[in-house]
């Protein structure tokens, strides 16, 4: 049945000048100022980062040439539809926020083929509030006001112009809200302020410590963790490249594994994130993804280091993607994904995570995927199983291990990259008998899970205690007759 949908628009351009003057200070608690607080305007699209005085700015007038309902480039809005033409291959996304920058939904086609495409925001946005709904196609970016009003009409305002309504041209009572600064510093919950007004306006923030959590004990990484492990399965934005191995053009979501009870853990608990090797899973996903010898189908054969890394306090972010070694990496998606369920009361992640401890670790092409992605600034170590390329950006230690019966990827392909790091703490592990996939089931005292596990321990829970296991020229791998280990200058102590 056709919707009886009215919208009436004047298009109309007109030169609108913006003039935006914002200014404050960042401080704590006891008055305090915060330096290093990254500060965003987000609808503007405006980032700065306070002084030693605590202070930021935000400082510019510019001319926009706007019509009256919003169009830009190949991103379009008729009725409640926003249509996408693409000429070329691009990643489209759809945002929808609250007045306070919260982002509530989020839909994402890294590799939409050539076409037009569309987003229907009235199933999108249910509840009668305003909202902020940004759409963009790689640097094109489109953004306004929408509310759903009664009998399924609904307003629409493009950011700084007049509401237009999508009947007889009534006016829409719209929030006064034009932006909101969001701002973020290490050690600091994350503050989101409603802004009415961008000129001559004082806004000073304060900053709440952020929740520390126990300190971290030892704990023995060749047995399981002291935690129950919970998983929440096919979860989080869809991601990865397309064609996928195994799932086709289905791009696929993620699984999370993390202590059952942490909610009331006490801990603040560190984040993993796993890459597949190519046509795997971090466990069985039928019907497509399964291991079934006699059909010599092996899709789903990490649940052991899953589930050995979460019972040790990690929260595991494993995507379903079976080429997490190609471009759009799923994950980075993943991870900017958990980064912002910890700051989703909805969620129960909800200030649980330890943000500022991220590491991740790959098997074979997702050990490749581990390398390629080593140069963003949220890691704090990485490791690696049977499989590497080329590291570009390197800044944290990184574990390499390979199987000496490795005819898929040979050890000494793994050694080479190992040989270039000379800036950043790097071992070598060979665990001589073994091949490219017997390693996960070897269980906890397994060298390739208990490596995990310590390894991480040591850089993400400053569990120093197992440092012996990797560091100093007596270290316990370095005295284990199952392996071979090469240590760089940086292992040392």
């Amino acid at each position: 049945m056709l919707k009886k949908y009215f919208f009436i628009a004047v298009m109309i351009f007109s030169l609108n000048a913006q003039t935006i003057n914002l200014q404050g200070v960042v401080s704590d608690t006891d008055g305090k100022p915060i330096s290093g607080a990254i500060v965003s305007l987000v609808v503007n699209n405006l980032k700065d980062t306070t002084n030693a005085e605590g202070k930021f700015s935000f400082i510019s007038t510019s001319v926009k040439k706007m019509p009256a309902i919003p169009h830009q480039n190949n991103i379009s809005l008729k009725n409640n539809l926003i249509q996408f033409s693409l000429s070329t291959q691009s990643p489209i996304k759809v945002e929808i926020f609250d007045l306070k920058g919260n982002l509530l939904r989020q839909d994402v086609n890294m590799n939409a083929t050539a076409g037009m495409y569309q987003f229907d925001i009235s199933k999108n946005c249910q509840a009668a509030k305003v909202l902020v709904v940004r759409a963009s196609i790689e640097n094109s970016e489109l953004s306004f006001r929408y509310m759903s009003l009664k009998g399924g009409q609904y307003s629409i305002t493009p950011i700084n112009t007049k509401s237009v309504n999508s009947k007889n041209s009534s006016v829409s009572a719209i929030a006064s809200v034009v932006d909101t600064i969001i701002v973020t510093a290490t050690g600091y919950k994350t503050k989101s302020v409603p802004i009415e007004t961008l000129e001559n306006q004082q806004q000073n923030i304060t900053l709440e410590k952020n929740d520390t959590g126990k300190p971290w004990p030892t704990a023995n990484p060749t047995a399981a963790g002291p935690f129950r492990v919970k998983a929440d399965k096919n979860v989080g934005p869809k991601a990865g490249y397309l064609p996928d191995p195994i799932y086709g053009n289905d791009q696929q979501r993620f699984n999370v594994y993390y202590p059952e009870n942490i909610a009331n853990s006490g801990y603040l608990h560190p984040i993993l994130i796993w890459a597949n090797g190519y046509t795997d899973n971090p466990e069985q996903n039928p019907p497509k993804c399964i291991t079934d010898a006699g059909q010599n189908k092996w899709c789903g054969q990490y649940l052991p280091m899953m589930n050995h890394l979460a019972s040790h306090g990690f929260v595991v972010v494993a995507s379903l993607s079976t080429a997490t070694g190609n471009e759009p990496y799923p994950t980075l998606v993943g991870m900017d994904w958990i980064i912002e369920q910890n700051e989703d009361p909805s969620s129960h992640f909800y200030h649980r995570l330890d943000i500022s401890n991220i590491g991740q670790l790959g098997h074979s092409f997702g050990g490749m995927s581990t390398c390629k992605t080593a140069s963003d600034p949220r890691y704090k170590a990485l490791a690696t199983i049977c499989g590497t390329s080329a590291i570009s950006g390197l800044h944290t230690p990184i574990l390499f291990f390979c199987g000496g019966n490795d005819n898929t990827v040979k050890c000494k392909g793994v050694e080479d990259v190992f040989d270039s790091v000379k800036d950043h703490p790097a071992i070598f592990i060979n665990e001589k008998n073994a091949d490219h996939g017997s390693w996960v089931y070897q269980g906890p005292n397994g060298v390739s899970l208990s490596a995990a596990a310590a390894w991480f321990r040591v850089h993400l829970m400053n569990d120093t205690e197992n440092r012996k296991f990797f560091y100093g020229p007596n270290c316990t791998f370095c005295r284990d007759n199952r392996v071979e280990v090469k240590q760089n200058s940086l292992m040392n102590e």
